[in-house]
C-alpha cells in the first residue's frame, strides 16, 4: 500500500472514531422509567343513614369485587358524620344558614363545592359535630322540616382465601367505584392507597 493510501485510510478510520464518539456523547439517554401504578388496599364508603348491615351486604355482593374482602359495618372513622338533604329548589334553607353562620362565627355545615354531594335533585351537605347540638342551627332546619342524619361509613379490605390482607390495582378499584357510585344508598367511595405497589408474596413495598 502507498503511502498516500495508508494516509487516506487512516484519515478514514479517525473521522469515523470522531463521528461515532460524536454520536454517542450527544444521544440522549433515557433514564426515565414508567411509574407503577398506585395499589389499593381497601374502600371507604359513604351510605346514608339507616342502611343496615344485611343491606350493605347485599349491595356488595352485587359487585364483582375481583377478590375475596372482609367488611367492617358502621366504622364512623372520620370528621364526616352528619349530614342534612337539601332540595336543589329549596336555597331558602341554605341562605338563612350562611347568614347564621356569619352571625355566630360558626361553621354549621361545609359549603364548598368538592365537599357537596349530589344525588339526584338533592344536595348533600356535611354537618359539623358542633353544629348537631347547636340550638340556632336546628331551629332552622325545624323551620323548613329538616332533620340532621348520620352518614354510616363501611370500610372494606382485600383479602386473600387465607385471610391475610391483599391489593388490587387502581384500575380494578376505580371500576369497583364506579359501580357502588350507582347505588342510591351510597353518596361517597374513596380508596385507601399503597404506594409504591405491595408486593403480598413478601409482605414488603416494591421500590
Amino acid at each position: 500500500m502507498s503511502k498516500i493510501n495508508r494516509k487516506i485510510a487512516i484519515f478514514i478510520a479517525f473521522l469515523t472514531l470522531v463521528v461515532v464518539s460524536g454520536l454517542l456523547i450527544k444521544m440522549p439517554v433515557n433514564t426515565n422509567t414508567s411509574a407503577p401504578e398506585s395499589q389499593v388496599a381497601g374502600i371507604y364508603i359513604q351510605f346514608k343513614d339507616g342502611i343496615s348491615e344485611p343491606e350493605v351486604k347485599d349491595i356488595l355482593q352485587n359487585i364483582n369485587m375481583t377478590l375475596n374482602y372482609s367488611m367492617e359495618y358502621d366504622t364512623n372513622t372520620t370528621d364526616e358524620r352528619y349530614y342534612i338533604i337539601v332540595d336543589k329548589d329549596n336555597w331558602d334553607i341554605r341562605r338563612e344558614i350562611s347568614k347564621g353562620m356569619k352571625e355566630e362565627k360558626k361553621e354549621w355545615i361545609t359549603t364548598s363545592p368538592a365537599h357537596v354531594i349530589r344525588k339526584g335533585d338533592n344536595y348533600v351537605f356535611t354537618v359539623s359535630e358542633q353544629a348537631v347540638q347547636d340550638k340556632k342551627f336546628l331551629a332552622i332546619l325545624d323551620k323548613y322540616n329538616i332533620k340532621v342524619k348520620k352518614f354510616t361509613w363501611c370500610e372494606i379490605h382485600f383479602e386473600n382465601p387465607d385471610g391475610s390482607r391483599y391489593v388490587i390495582q387502581e384500575k380494578n378499584a376505580k371500576r369497583i367505584k364506579n359501580e357502588l357510585e350507582q347505588n342510591e344508598n351510597i353518596f361517597t367511595v374513596d380508596f385507601s392507597y399503597i404506594y409504591p405497589p405491595y408486593d403480598p408474596t413478601t409482605k414488603e413495598t416494591v421500590l
